[in-house]
């Protein structure tokens, strides 16, 4: 007879593989941060297709109609993290949370509809942990006079861009009043595990849960940034193109939202279970 196996849940790592782990536990912290922003409206009927139920979209000003929706496109560099220094492209659509965890009833959040980035342990951590859509793609992050982001997947192939001028200071982040020297930035993912053996639609998987993240933004200066965000279209495979621009923020101002630039420091460290379903 063969020596039986020794390995039991008491001996695992934190993740898979389980004696020598991929990534470790939250919080995540972030050094060397840029991060460029671009809010834009785009079609609510388009942007309702991609929102769990438990979400409704945040009303834009502006639109009595109610046929637009925000949206947000994120080019980021990390220059230093504990899961590696990485470049990273993110979607999210503004929406209010209307599911059944009383603790955030009717709160604004951002949801994750796509991402990429260029780092396993980051896409893993991500996708695994909070639920947020990561793959693998091409990511260039080139800071100069103008910056400029590129994703392209496969390489050659370009998804979207986002060029930027940072035309103007906005402030030290300790220089803001204290209710602003700490920007939180709420997000709500959708976190599925697949079940082997649901193999035709309509599937259903062994585990699905809203995840909720903050992403904390510190130590550092906002921009307000003229440039342009592109979406090009070029590939089913990443349809960025989905939530299409019908109109760009306007640059980023001490009063709102808008197109700019972040330096600094960030930590995503509140991670939580809203729901599984």
């Amino acid at each position: 007879m063969g020596m039986r196996g020794q390995l039991g849940k008491a001996d695992f790592g934190y993740s898979v593989p389980v004696d020598a782990p991929l990534y470790e536990p939250f919080p995540l912290h972030y050094e060397d941060v840029s991060i460029l922003m671009y809010p834009y409206a785009t079609s609510a009927a388009a942007a309702a297709r991609l929102l769990p139920s438990q979400l409704e979209l945040a009303p834009v000003a502006g639109d009595s109609a109610g046929t637009l929706a925000g949206a947000e496109m994120v080019f980021a560099k990390y220059g230093f993290s504990n899961v590696g220094a990485y470049n990273e492209v993110a979607q999210v659509v503004a929406a209010i949370y209307r599911g059944s965890d009383p603790t955030l009833a009717g709160q604004p959040v951002s949801y994750a509809v796509r991402l990429h980035v260029n780092n396993d342990m980051a896409m893993s951590a991500g996708r695994e942990i909070g639920g947020f859509p990561k793959k693998l793609g091409h990511i260039s992050f080139e800071e100069a006079p103008t910056y400029l982001s590129t994703l392209e997947s496969p390489h050659g192939l370009r998804i979207c861009s986002g060029e930027l001028h940072a035309f103007a200071k906005l402030g030290e982040q300790k220089d803001f009043p204290p209710a602003m020297q700490q920007k939180v930035m709420p997000f709500l993912s959708l976190r599925v595990v697949p079940d082997p053996a649901s193999i035709t639609a309509p599937y259903t998987p062994s585990l699905c849960q809203l995840i909720y993240t903050e992403w904390v933004l510190t130590d550092g200066a906002f921009w307000a940034g003229r440039g342009q965000l592109c979406l090009t279209g070029a590939s089913d495979l990443h349809p960025y193109h989905s939530l299409p621009v019908i109109a760009q923020a306007p640059p980023m101002s001490p009063q709102a939202a808008g197109t700019g630039l972040f330096r600094g420091k960030m930590t995503i460290g509140k991670v939580k279970v809203l729901e599984s379903f």
